[in-house]
């Protein structure tokens, strides 16, 4: 059995309660899935398995280069101005996310055209990562310090621009019978990812490159409600 669906999400919580972090990443307001479901019965056409592949479409983030000399001053109470960028890698466009989710599902017929299939699903998304590294300075003063800001627990040492975040994916699909061979689907979903969206931001000395402060922030476990709608097509 095949299906091929479309799902709209939003997110319940941000990634993060530090903003800096959060208006870096993609915007978790919304998810646009659009995927492909294989499905294969293991017990007398009540129990299966289940994989699907897809892409998900996430808004822009709120502002993929602000300010990081903005953070400095939250951090520390120090008022600070960004003096040189040495390296960003922002975003200021919506982007793709490559999805992959494996999990079990049950069929219970409610009539002989309608039918109810809960699932349950463990999957991977890819998620595009920031970057950020600057010169600040203290305002009114010659003290000058690198600040550098990573996200997903990378750092300088193992860094990529690309993260795979796992999820577990709970979802309720509503299937009505209106062919022979496929049905029209309606779904509810829920969407936890269980790692929380880790940000971290050190400062160091400009001048003896001494390191002053390194503050870990744990983030969010981010939150997902969705509805999807589709078409089967039966083997």
């Amino acid at each position: 059995m095949f299906d091929l669906q479309l799902a709209q999400s939003i997110g319940i919580n941000d990634w993060s309660r530090v903003k800096f972090a959060s208006d870096r990443l993609p915007r978790a307001s919304s998810l646009t899935d659009l995927r492909a479901t294989f499905n294969l019965y293991v017990i007398r056409r009540t129990t299966g398995i289940f994989y699907d592949i897809g892409v998900g479409i996430m808004p822009a983030p709120r502002n993929g280069f602000s300010d990081p000399a903005t953070q400095a001053t939250v951090t520390s109470g120090i008022p600070y101005y960004t003096k040189e960028i040495i390296e960003e890698n922002g975003s200021e466009s919506a982007s793709a996310h490559f999805k992959m989710t494996f999990g079990f599902f049950s069929k219970f017929s409610i009539t002989d055209k309608f039918s109810m299939s809960p699932s349950l699903g463990a999957g991977l998304m890819t998620t595009f990562v920031p970057a950020c590294e600057a010169v600040l300075k203290e305002h009114n003063s010659n003290m000058q310090y690198i600040a550098r800001y990573h996200w997903f627990g990378q750092d300088e040492y193992g860094y990529s621009y690309k993260a795979s975040l796992g999820y577990l994916a709970f979802r309720l699909r509503f299937a009505y019978h209106i062919m022979p061979k496929s049905n029209l689907l309606f779904g509810i979903e829920y969407t936890l990812f269980p790692v929380r969206a880790e940000f971290s931001e050190s400062y160091t000395n400009y001048f003896n490159h001494n390191l002053t402060k390194t503050i870990n922030h744990a983030g969010n476990r981010l939150n997902m409600l969705g509805i999807s709608l589709g078409v089967t097509f039966n083997a």
